[in-house]
C-alpha cells in the first residue's frame, strides 16, 4: 500500500553516494568478521571449598577480523587464559556467546561455541579454529616430524606434502634436523615450544588462539615466532593472543585487548 510519502533512497538522496559506501563497508567489515564473543561470563565454583565461587569473566565483548591479531592485556588473575580456553570451547561459560565462521568443507556458517556439540567443536577445531598453548603435550614414540605433520595429514594431505611443510618450519624455527626422527619427551623447553608452534601454525587455521607462544625463547626464536605470525596474519589468520613479551606483542598486535580481574562480591 502507498502511503503517498516518497521516503529518500540511497540513489534519490543527497548523500546516496555516501550512503551507498557507508552500506557496502559496513557489509564487508561484516564479512571480515570470523570470530565474536558477547557479554561472556565465566565463574569457577570450588566445590570441595564449600561452593566458594571465583568470577574469572565479567560481560566481555571481543570481535576479530581477517588478517588482525588482538592482544589480550592485562595483570596476573585478569582472565586471559581463561578467555582463549573459553574461545576454544574448553570451558563452558556461564553466559554469552561465542560465534566463529566455520567452512567444514560444505557450507560456510557461524557456530556458537558456547552452545556447540562436541561434534560441532571438533569438527570448528579440525579446520577453522588453532590453538598453540605454552606446552606440548607430548606423544609417547611419535617422531617430532610426525607430531607437526599430523594437522596437514588429518586435512587430507598427502604424506610428502605433509612432512615437506613440516620440515620447513622446523628449520626456520631451528630444531635440529638429528631431532626430527625422535619423540620430543626429552627435549628442552624452548624445543618443545617451538615445536608445539610449528604444530600450531602448519595448517594456517582461518582462527588462532596463541597462549604466550615465546615464553620459553631466545631472542632469535622469539624473532622467528614473530615473523611466522605475521605471515599467517598476511594470508587473512584472525588471531586471539597472550604475549608477555612486549616487544613481540607491539610486532605482532594491531590493536589490544585490555582486561582486569574481576572483583569478587563483598560478603
Amino acid at each position: 500500500m502507498n502511503s503517498g510519502t516518497n521516503f529518500p533512497t540511497a540513489a534519490s538522496s543527497p548523500n546516496g553516494a555516501a550512503l551507498r559506501q557507508e552500506s557496502i563497508t559496513l557489509a564487508t567489515r561484516e564479512h571480515d568478521v570470523m570470530l565474536r564473543a558477547q557479554g561472556l561470563h565465566k565463574t569457577f565454583r570450588l566445590h570441595a571449598q564449600g561452593g566458594t565461587a571465583i568470577p574469572a569473566l565479567d560481560g566481555v565483548d571481543l570481535c576479530v577480523r581477517h588478517g588482525e591479531c588482538v592482544a589480550l592485556v592485562g595483570p596476573s588473575g585478569a582472565g586471559k587464559s581463561t578467555l582463549l580456553r573459553c574461545l576454544y570451547g574448553n570451558y563452558l561459560v556461564g553466559e554469552g556467546r561465542i560465534e566463529i565462521r566455520h567452512d567444514d568443507g560444505h557450507t560456510q556458517r557461524w557456530v556458537d561455541l558456547s552452545t556447540a556439540t562436541a561434534r560441532e567443536v571438533l569438527s570448528v577445531r579440525r579446520t577453522t579454529l588453532g590453538y598453540v598453548s605454552q606446552f606440548l603435550r607430548v606423544i609417547p614414540r611419535v617422531s617430532t616430524l610426525d607430531i607437526v605433520a599430523e594437522p596437514l595429514r588429518r586435512l587430507g594431505y598427502g604424506d610428502g606434502d605433509a612432512a615437506g611443510r613440516a620440515r620447513d618450519l622446523l628449520a626456520r624455527l631451528n630444531i635440529p634436523e638429528r631431532l626430527w626422527a625422535l619423540a620430543p619427551a626429552t627435549f628442552s623447553g624452548g624445543e618443545q615450544q617451538r615445536i608445539n608452534i610449528a604444530r600450531g601454525l602448519i595448517a594456517a587455521a582461518p582462527v588462532l588462539l596463541l597462549d604466550e607462544p615465546t615464553a620459553s625463547l631466545d631472542a632469535q626464536n622469539r624473532a622467528v615466532v614473530a615473523q611466522l605470525i605475521g605471515e599467517a596474519r598476511a594470508a587473512g589468520s584472525a588471531i586471539v593472543g597472550i604475549f608477555h613479551d612486549e616487544a613481540t606483542r607491539d610486532e605482532v598486535a594491531s590493536r589490544t585487548l585490555a582486561m582486569r580481574p574481576v572483583l569478587r562480591p563483598a560478603h
